[in-house]
């Protein structure tokens, strides 16, 4: 996949990008393996895509009435966004 990352996610961080990220169809393929699943997973995703998630996760943000929701939420998009900034070290990413 050019221009892919490799990110570690927990099984919780793959049920929230499902949840509220929208992957289209073909990439929430790789969050549902891993989705409620306990331990760290990786999963290879192209950095456009995870733009595209980053951006549906940061309006989610604005919707949801829990503010732990909304916390974990920001978390979780700040350490994608760290992944993606560091996307030309080597090419893997501890999230």
């Amino acid at each position: 996949m050019p221009d892919s990352i490799e990110i570690e996610i927990t099984g919780r961080e793959a049920s929230l990008i499902l949840k509220y990220g929208y992957p289209f169809p073909e990439h929430a393929i790789v969050f549902k393996k891993a989705a409620g699943k306990d331990g760290f997973h990786r999963v290879t995703i192209g950095k456009f895509w995870l733009e595209m998630i980053v951006g549906d996760l940061c309006r989610s943000i604005k919707e949801v009435r829990s503010l732990s929701l909304r916390e974990e939420l920001d978390a979780l998009c700040e350490c994608l966004e760290n992944a993606m900034r560091n996307s030309n070290s080597n090419g893997f990413y501890l999230i």
